[in-house]
């Protein structure tokens, strides 16, 4: 099956059609934390405000809505990466304010929904979310933030557990509290350990 993509930004769609794109993406992105695994579509589309048949214009079959929501959020947070790295004047607040953003922008529902993807070969998408990670980390490896033993796959796996739902029945606003906090936690011991080694 071939897949097109329809990026929520693509001036050739219309406003309001953008607008029900990103909503049923941000409801899916959502209740997939929520939850813990993949939502029903009638769930989505009641959570984004619109009907189930606006759902299935965008998205006419189940690995359309998954593959839609595993390439929005990678285009996001690379996005997000490139401009925290443009912004930051080092390279530790980089990588602090990157890792924060994939925690906010739904990191986790990748990571639950990925296993249940029939095609998850996008080697741009990978080839740059990887590029972007070892640009942070050799930023932060510039400034001394962290030593040269911290990989990349050290702060993914690490960031993948931040952003999971613990699935215990905590309140979704309080458990992204906790994961800002314990991510906060982890980018110091790494910035301590650090300091004293140095």
């Amino acid at each position: 099956m071939t897949h097109v993509d329809t990026p929520s930004n693509d001036p050739t769609i219309r406003a309001d059609a953008r607008r029900n794109r990103r909503g049923l993406l941000d409801a899916a992105i959502e209740l997939i934390l929520d939850i813990g695994g993949e939502p029903s579509r009638d769930a989505i589309a009641q959570r984004a405000g619109v009907g189930i048949a606006t759902l299935y214009r965008h998205f006419p079959d189940r690995q359309d809505l998954l593959r839609a929501v595993v390439l929005d959020v990678l285009d996001r947070t690379v996005e997000e990466g490139n401009t925290v790295l443009a912004e930051s004047a080092t390279g530790s607040e980089a990588l602090r304010r990157y890792l924060h953003a994939t925690v906010d922008i739904g990191l986790g529902a990748l990571n639950i929904i990925h296993p249940l993807l029939d095609d998850v070969s996008w080697p741009d998408r990978h080839g740059a979310a990887h590029d972007l990670l070892d640009r942070l980390i050799d930023a932060a490896r510039h400034d001394g933030a962290i030593d040269d033993d911290v990989t990349a796959t050290d702060i993914a796996l690490a960031t993948i557990r931040f952003c999971r739902p613990l699935a215990i029945g905590l309140d979704p606003a309080a458990e992204r509290v906790i994961a800002h906090r314990q991510l906060d936690s982890y980018l110091d011991g790494l910035m301590l350990r650090r300091d004293r080694t140095a």
